[in-house]
């Protein structure tokens, strides 16, 4: 039995229709292939971006960790010097008002020798006093681990030795020191004054 022809024309018009849509979705495949493409492309680059980006800001957290430890460091290390500072000169104030605790003493017997040889006009009192002093002082630099320079007899050494003058002579070999014109002190290896001394040169030959 013959169909309508009028069914007939609506089956082929969707059957064309369906036929069109088809072509459409084919062509369009491929774009949205690119699409996808350039969809994934794009995720990997943005979670690049976003790994960057986080490094940068844990890399700025660690400069700031450091600035923040090295200001600390300078602060320190600026309190320890004051500190130090503080303690040395403690330390010297202490050492000298040791010393001249020690040298009192000796300054007392200076007073009193001096006010008995007014009293007396006994010079021979005086000049005990005075070698009383001498020997209380040598005592206390001895405790303070300053010792006298030996120098009279001895050759010149320009270490220890300073010379003021010089004496010709043949009674000693030249470059000997002949006098000691001011003691000389050291402590250990640290001279604290160089002894003052005349040194004996080569005499001149007579001329005949």
């Amino acid at each position: 039995m013959a169909g309508h022809p009028r069914n007939r024309t609506e089956q082929q018009k969707r059957h064309d229709a369906k036929d069109r849509r088809r072509k459409e979705e084919l062509r369009e495949e491929p774009a949205r292939e690119e699409f996808r493409a350039e969809a994934e492309q794009a995720d990997p680059e943005e979670a690049a971006l976003e790994l960057a980006e986080q490094k940068i800001a844990e890399l700025e957290q660690q400069v700031a960790d450091l600035e923040d430890k090295y200001h600390r460091s300078v602060a320190d290390l600026d309190n320890l010097r004051k500190r130090f500072q503080r303690e040395q000169s403690k330390t010297s104030t202490v050492a000298v008002a040791d010393f001249v605790e020690k040298l009192l003493p000796a300054l007392d017997n200076l007073a009193h020798s001096l006010n008995a040889a007014d009293e007396n006009h006994d010079t021979t009192s005086l000049i005990g006093g005075f070698k009383l002093i001498e020997s209380q002082i040598m005592q206390i630099f001895g405790e303070c681990g300053v010792e006298p320079i030996e120098a009279e007899g001895r050759p010149f050494d320009p270490e220890f030795h300073h010379a003021i003058v010089t004496q010709k002579t043949d009674e000693v070999p030249p470059g000997t020191v002949t006098e000691e014109l001011g003691r000389g002190y050291k402590m250990g290896d640290l001279v604290i004054r160089p002894a003052q001394v005349i040194v004996a040169t080569q005499p001149e030959e007579e001329e005949n």
